[in-house]
């Protein structure tokens, strides 16, 4: 569990943990309450991290502590009233700060970088690129360490090196992921700046 530590504005702020982050970044897309987030990410990002419902139970409590999230309780009638979680304005600000944050060797694995670009609509601007980039740069440093081992111990067995082939294909299959995504997003990006006409001003008609 990670605590809340003090800036040197003097604001409490919070280091989020990856499933910190990622029920946060759930609960940015609207108000639900845990079973409805359980089954929102086994829908949406379960290749990329899978928390038991227990896991998100025990960090919504957390984020209503810290201000990130308010927590409204819904009565109903012949069940058990319900409890919703919305994401306050500090929330989006801590959310922001632990999408921004690049982390050249994330704690949590290689896996985080793709879960920080799934949330990045919250991040700011460039974020997603960023994550990108230091992505690359993981996968790049691992590939050299996967080939350097074809030069390694060799076994009484073909099966070592077909795994080995395995993260060596893997990696190349990333890479040329990352690439197409990068560049799909600096279109994308391209594409909603404003056209130039709309940027030098009116053009008055002349008049006789």
């Amino acid at each position: 569990m990670t605590l809340p530590i003090i800036s040197d504005n003097n604001l409490m702020e919070t280091n989020l943990s990856t499933t910190e982050g990622a029920v946060l970044g759930l609960i940015a897309f609207g108000e639900r309450s845990g079973y409805d987030l359980a089954r929102l990410a086994e829908h949406s990002v379960e290749h990329l991290w899978t928390p038991s419902q227990s896991q998100i139970y025990k960090t919504l409590p957390r984020l209503v502590a810290w201000g990130l999230t308010r927590r409204t309780e819904i009565e109903q009638h012949g069940r058990p009233d319900k409890a919703l979680y919305r994401i306050t304005p500090q929330g989006r600000k801590t959310l922001r700060r632990w999408l921004d944050e690049v982390e050249e060797e994330p704690a949590g694995g290689r896996f985080v970088f793709a879960l920080k670009l799934f949330f990045c609509e919250f991040a700011s601007p460039g974020t997603a690129q960023a994550q990108l980039a230091a992505y690359r740069r993981f996968l790049t440093r691992r590939l050299e360490r996967y080939e350097a081992l074809c030069n390694g111990p060799r076994f009484n067995s073909i099966y070592p090196q077909h795994v080995l082939q395995h993260g060596i294909t893997r990696a190349h299959a990333t890479l040329a992921w990352i690439d197409e995504t990068t560049a799909a997003i600096e279109s994308n990006a391209a594409a909603l700046l404003p056209s130039p006409s709309t940027t030098t001003g009116r053009h008055r008609t002349p008049t006789a």
